[in-house]
């Protein structure tokens, strides 16, 4: 019988050295998995960047520790070699998931940043980490524990290729898995081209900084005094209201919540606070000292815009009712949203 085993690339700014080593070679080892990156590189630098690439792309899954240090910093990019291990990770479609300290307060001060700005990156980088797949621990053994059950559930929803013993191998099937695993590097190589390409069949749809009509429903209040002298708001009234935005409005103040799968009772909440935030001039100029509440947007223009989204490719609905980016709506989004420079 073979034993299929995978390799998992760890990455780690908490050191708590051996006692965290242990935890985590023990955790990987009992899940017949192998680790990589985490004594490979004891101090990263540009020469040898080329070379963890190359690990990261021959491991099924990826997994990062972060606790009190940001890490060796990249003379060419600004960032520490583990951030930019972890955006490499998925830039590259891998299966990842993220391991921060509960409370990096708790951790020992010899064990963290001292300086200001790397404290600042530090932070940048768990509130990155915390936009995808993340697991808070408290210290080393909760850190293993979570990482066992973790990483159970990642093979189980994300099934990797892994790695089999030559000698484990049937004759008449080694060849069988060699094309299969050949045929598996070209699906994954064309999906991370996908997110690169405009998907054919939308050229001819409306987007980008074509305006669209968004209807929608509020109520307003006035304010009264009761007999006491106490002031109180009083409903006054139900009103529809109609205003134009482009698309790429829209989509650029949604797709941050849908870089991991968002319920759609979110979704309209959100438009809804971009319907608030578009018209406040609206309702300051024909609804003047009083108060607007209860912003709904119509279900006609809910549904085209679901259904324009979809049809630009832009999100794909998963787990029947949450929205996600797709492959290309997160390229689309990072060239929108990125700072570049001036």
């Amino acid at each position: 019988m073979t034993s299929k085993r995978y390799q998992v690339f760890v990455s780690s700014t908490y050191n708590d050295l051996i006692e965290e080593r242990a935890e985590i070679m023990q955790a990987l080892l009992e899940l017949d998995c192998m680790p990589a990156g985490m004594e490979l590189f004891p101090a990263a630098n540009e020469e040898q960047w080329n070379w963890i690439k190359k690990v990261i792309d021959e491991s099924d899954y990826y997994l990062v520790i972060i606790g009190g240090r940001y890490g060796t910093i990249s003379n060419a990019t600004g960032m520490s070699f583990t951030e930019m291990e972890y955006r490499y990770a998925i830039e590259t479609v891998k299966p990842v998931i993220a391991f921060l300290h509960e409370d990096p307060s708790k951790i020992e001060a010899g064990k963290t940043e001292g300086s200001s700005q790397a404290k600042k990156k530090l932070e940048q980088f768990r509130k990155l980490a915390e936009q995808r797949l993340c697991k808070y621990f408290t210290s080393p053994a909760d850190l293993g524990a979570k990482m066992s059950r973790s990483i159970t559930q990642l093979i189980k929803h994300h099934p990797s290729p892994g790695w089999i013993r030559a000698n484990q191998i049937p004759e008449d099937h080694s060849q069988e898995v060699l094309n299969m695993k050949k045929h598996i590097e070209e699906l994954e190589k064309r999906l991370r081209q996908v997110g690169l390409v405009e998907p054919a069949g939308t050229e001819k749809l409306s987007k980008g900084k074509d305006e669209f009509s968004v209807d929608f429903s509020f109520e307003t209040k006035n304010a009264e005094t009761a007999k006491n002298g106490a002031k109180y708001w009083k409903k006054d009234g139900e009103f529809d209201h109609t205003f134009k935005t482009s698309w790429d409005s829209l989509f650029t103040y949604l797709a941050p919540d849908l870089i991991s799968p968002t319920s759609e009772y979110r979704v309209i909440s959100r438009l809804n606070q971009f319907i608030e935030e578009s018209n406040s001039s609206y309702f300051a100029t024909k609804h003047e000292n009083q108060k607007i509440y209860n912003i709904r947007i119509y279900s006609s223009s809910f549904d085209t815009l679901k259904i324009q989204l979809r049809a630009l490719k832009l999100i794909s609905i998963v787990d029947s009712d949450k929205w996600m980016l797709s492959p290309y709506g997160d390229n689309y989004m990072t060239k929108l949203l990125a700072v570049h420079k001036v």
